[in-house]
């Protein structure tokens, strides 16, 4: 991956942590100018599936350091913005860090989790373009193989053990984040409540960390955390996938952006639609790209660990993302309500105010650039 220049993340938000953030930090990767004039700020961007335009549009790219970024990346490693773009790519360490950075214009397209954009909808009327690298496969909670709760039977669902097993234990989660999320799920499952057990919050990692010397009955866990899970021999008692809950990653652009320049965040759209398709379709080397990307971003990833990432979180192809925004026959918009239900469980810890989520609710947040896109190819 091409080295990018270091910026300072210097607000961290640790109700959105998302990911392991302790060796997280920022960069730009910059393309310069080598038309003969610098872009005057128009939209020459060409349309999805056209010919490289006249001139080419500056484009503020940001993304975080995991696996929503790698499409992005891929495409600027192999050109594939070149004849459409000035750009730059920032990395920021989390979603509200992300967001911060739109007032003074620092970004116009690029990926986040579903607590940055929950708040950069309210926030910023941020839009959504689709979906990537989903954590419903990589979002789970872990008990050492000499628990009880590790010998007990799973019921039909996937969920292990029983509410008795569960009550009283105390649990390393991160509040407020999708493991917080994965956690109340199974609560609710299972007829318990958060005051029936012991929470011990703490960051992603450091509830791993935690877990390891021995802390603790039980530790939520995302993403590259759950593969190291496995290699500790640790047994999976809930996770998202069972409890039915969706969590993407997702593709997104400021209001901004798509005022001033709507056809250059198609144009991108296209592109990072179009790089996640070739990286779907060989596993082995977009686990090479993942580990190259994520080690020179300061994460501490192995290449066991990435080839585990790139199949659990996979690049949803074209027609799967189309299915979700295209509305049902009772006109709800699957994306629309998944988002809408990570906001509801940030109204119910606090996070967001009642009117935040009725300004979401009431909002038409999601584009329909990408389905545009799936029905031109």
């Amino acid at each position: 991956m091409k080295k990018t220049k270091k910026i300072l993340a210097l607000l961290l938000c640790a109700a959105f942590l998302l990911g392991a953030l302790a060796g997280c930090g920022g960069g730009a990767n910059n393309k310069p100018d080598d038309s003969a004039a610098a872009n005057s700020g128009k939209d020459d961007a060409a349309p999805a599936g056209t010919d490289k335009p006249a001139e080419k549009v500056d484009l503020k790219i940001s993304h975080h350091p995991y696996a929503h970024a790698l499409p992005g990346m891929y495409a600027a490693e192999n050109g594939m913005y070149d004849d459409y773009f000035n750009y730059t790519i920032d990395i920021y360490s989390n979603g509200p860090v992300q967001n911060e950075a739109i007032a003074s214009g620092a970004w116009e397209v690029g990926t986040t989790g579903l607590g940055g954009v929950v708040l950069g909808i309210i926030n910023y009327d941020m839009k959504v373009l689709g979906f990537t690298t989903p954590d419903t496969k990589t979002t789970d909670i872990w008990v050492r193989p000499d628990s009880p709760l590790a010998s007990a039977a799973a019921d039909a669902d996937g969920v292990v053990g029983t509410a008795e097993d569960w009550r009283g234990l105390t649990v390393l989660c991160n509040r407020g984040t999708i493991c917080h999320m994965v956690l109340l799920g199974t609560l609710e499952h299972l007829g318990l409540t958060e005051s029936d057990i012991n929470i011990v919050d703490a960051s992603v990692a450091n509830c791993y960390t935690a877990f390891l010397a021995g802390e603790a009955d039980v530790v939520c866990l995302w993403d590259a955390l759950g593969a190291k899970a496995v290699e500790n021999n640790w047994v999976k008692v809930s996770c998202a996938e069972a409890l039915g809950i969706e969590l993407p990653a997702v593709i997104v652009a400021t209001d901004a952006a798509v005022k001033e320049k709507p056809e250059a965040v198609r144009q991108w759209l296209d592109i990072y639609l179009e790089a996640s398709d070739i990286l779907a379709s060989d596993a082995a080397a977009a686990a090479a790209e993942l580990y190259d990307f994520q080690t020179s971003e300061g994460i501490s990833v192995t290449e066991e660990d990435c080839a585990v990432i790139v199949v659990d979180r996979p690049f949803l192809p074209l027609e799967q993302q189309a299915a979700m925004f295209t509305p049902d026959e009772n006109g709800s918009v699957p994306a629309r309500e998944i988002l809408l239900k990570y906001a509801d469980f940030m109204l119910s810890q606090g996070n967001i105010e009642q009117a935040d989520y009725d300004r979401m609710a009431e909002s038409d947040f999601i584009l329909d650039d990408m389905m545009e896109i799936a029905a031109a190819r």
